[in-house]
């Protein structure tokens, strides 16, 4: 029976149903089908019977076309219901069920949406298989073998989720799965699959993992050198693979040999970085442990320090020199810390061109957290004429007192059309927050450093708006009539440097901040409220119990709902408050102050 013909049909018939039976009659396009359900109708008569229902569609009258199309349409849909086929292409399989508690009472309904999720395309997927996630679908093993196919979607978002969490949640159960899903020639998908295998299985599978490393595609292959890394009995297959002429493998195969920690693997890693290979070298050396290693490489920066003449720098001996220092990063040694001083103490060195690796240094002796380390970066911009002086300033908060930083470093913030003035509070603002956030972070995360409270008059002085906020810690008369000039420009804007200034104002405890912010709110009409975010609603919860009534006629001048509805909220809460006059919570207690206040 030719199906080709009936499909025809149906196209055809579909058409009519779309376009009206009207002009059914005389349809050449369904005319052009009678020979050849003629024709077939010599060996099936129900091709007979289709023929002379296309022919009464196509000669009927336009009072009966429309029921003769339906009769043409209910013949056709029955004979190719019963053409179809239910049954799934392939051989039937046992499924393996190793672990019982793969075996759920969850419903397929629930279980429905997650595996389309994982099997189709489209958006919001990422959210139903979050959700999967965190409600624990994934232990059902109906879940398993979509979920290891999604280690391949082609949303990069969905197949690392799958890869960080889902898969290694299932646990051993999924591995044969895995194992039959893994294709060698596959991609990133198939990468991943090698990477679970060897994290679920553990190192037994080197058979696989050495296939991988000489058979499988680019992607897979980079993975199987990488895992050989936790193969020490394959030192000689990692070593080999790192001459390879693709530079991935190279990469893997270095990676691999920093975690084999052998003296053959140290003497590969100190080639490469001698060698072409220094790019590619640097992270392995980072993350290697074996003790001999850190001393070559400080022989060999050390033997081309003293061959570097600043007077015609090259790129080469710049980019020596740079990937030796990279490479000691993490290693808190002595002779590192001896080394690295003596560096930044080479005049040939400290020259324009090697910027970049003078500051990489003196980011690394402060990562140290060694006493001498911090002093001798401290001296730093004395030694060479204000340079590093950001550094400098870092290695003084460490190891001097409050008193003796400001005493040394204000005086070269006054200034602030200085380089060495605009450097220092550039650093200030980088080791500072705005005073709104520190509300929000618990205790233990606020910052250790101790400020000299004159740096907020040095602030004041040179009219450094932002550093005032964040560095007022009690009421002043200077600091309050400074604070108060500042916030009576343009305050109804709301802007991020009123609502620091508010929050200031608030912390020292002024008495005049809660009618300042209403008034300002007040003088806004409402024009600038688009949404709230939790800066401008914490200061709404601030305000004393006797604002709630001007508060609620301010959410009436608010255009949209959702807006309107939190001020008004806030306004319910400020009636509670026992208080007409909230309670200024000052200095190091106002941040418990304010959030006692907050919902």
């Amino acid at each position: 029976m030719s199906l080709q013909v009936l499909t025809d049909l149906h196209q055809e018939v579909r058409r009519l149903f779309i376009a009206g039976s009207s002009v059914a009659a005389g349809d050449l396009r369904l005319t052009r089908l009678l020979p050849q359900l003629r024709k077939l109708g010599e060996n099936a008569p129900v091709f007979n019977r289709l023929a002379d229902s296309v022919q009464l569609v196509t000669e009927a009258k336009p009072e009966q076309a429309s029921a003769k199309l339906l009769e043409l349409g209910t013949l056709l849909h029955s004979i190719l219901y019963t053409q179809g086929r239910t049954e799934a292409q392939g051989t039937l399989e046992e499924v393996q069920v190793t672990d019982t508690r793969g075996v759920t009472a969850i419903p397929y309904r629930k279980m429905r949406s997650l595996i389309d999720a994982l099997t189709e395309r489209g958006p919001g997927r990422l959210e139903v298989i979050r959700q999967g996630y965190e409600d624990s679908l994934f232990q059902d093993f109906r879940t398993h073998m979509p979920a290891v196919a999604a280690l391949e979607d082609g949303y990069a978002e969905i197949a690392e989720f799958m890869y960080d969490k889902v898969v290694p949640s299932i646990g051993p159960a999924v591995v044969p799965i895995l194992h039959r899903q893994l294709n060698l020639q596959g991609g990133k998908g198939d990468a991943r699959k090698l990477y679970l295998i060897h994290h679920l299985q553990g190192p037994v599978n080197a058979e696989l993992i050495l296939r991988a490393a000489g058979e499988g595609a680019a992607e897979v292959r980079i993975a199987a050198v990488d895992i050989l890394g936790d193969y020490p009995e394959l030192e000689d297959v990692v070593l080999e693979q790192s001459y390879e002429r693709r530079k991935e493998v190279r990469r893997a195969a270095l990676s691999a040999l920093s975690r084999l920690g052998t003296g053959r693997a140290a003497d590969r890693l100190f080639e490469a970085l001698t060698g072409k290979d220094r790019e590619l070298a640097v992270e392995p050396i980072q993350a290697s442990l074996h003790p001999a290693l850190t001393q070559r490489i400080l022989d060999q920066a050390e033997a081309w320090l003293n061959a570097f003449d600043g007077s015609a720098v090259k790129t080469e001996a710049v980019e020596q020199l740079s990937a030796a220092v990279q490479c000691l990063k993490g290693k808190n040694d002595e002779t590192v810390r001896v080394f690295l001083e003596k560096l930044l103490s080479s005049p040939a060195f400290m020259v324009k061109e090697t910027l970049t690796v003078q500051e990489y240094a003196a980011e690394l002796l402060l990562d140290m957290q060694r006493p001498e380390g911090y002093r001798f970066v401290e001296s730093l911009y004395r030694q060479w004429g204000g340079k590093h002086i950001s550094y400098s300033f870092q290695a003084a908060l460490r190891c001097l007192s409050p008193e003796e930083v400001y005493d040394q470093f204000a005086p070269l913030v006054r200034n602030k059309q200085q380089a060495q003035a605009k450097e220092l509070l550039r650093t200030l603002y980088e080791l500072t927050e705005r005073l709104a956030l520190t509300v929000y972070r618990e205790a233990e995360e606020s910052s250790a450093i101790s400020w000299d409270p004159r740096w907020v008059h040095l602030f004041v002085d040179i009219n450094e708006e932002e550093l005032v906020c964040r560095f007022v810690q009690e009421r002043d008369t200077k600091v309050a009539d400074y604070l108060l000039k500042k916030v009576q420009v343009a305050p109804q804007q709301m802007k991020p440097r009123t609502i620091s200034l508010f929050f200031a104002l608030f912390k020292i405890g002024h008495e005049e901040t809660s009618e300042l912010l209403m008034q300002a709110l007040e003088a806004s009409g409402g024009r600038q409220f688009y949404y709230l975010d939790r800066d401008k609603l914490t200061l709404m919860s601030l305000l004393p119990g006797s604002y709630a009534e001007r508060l609620e006629k301010f959410a009436d001048l608010l255009s949209y709902e959702s807006v309107k509805q939190q001020v008004l909220e806030v306004a319910e809460r400020l009636k509670t408050k026992t208080s007409d006059e909230a309670e200024m919570g000052k200095g190091a207690g106002w941040i418990e102050w304010i959030k006692s206040k907050m919902y």
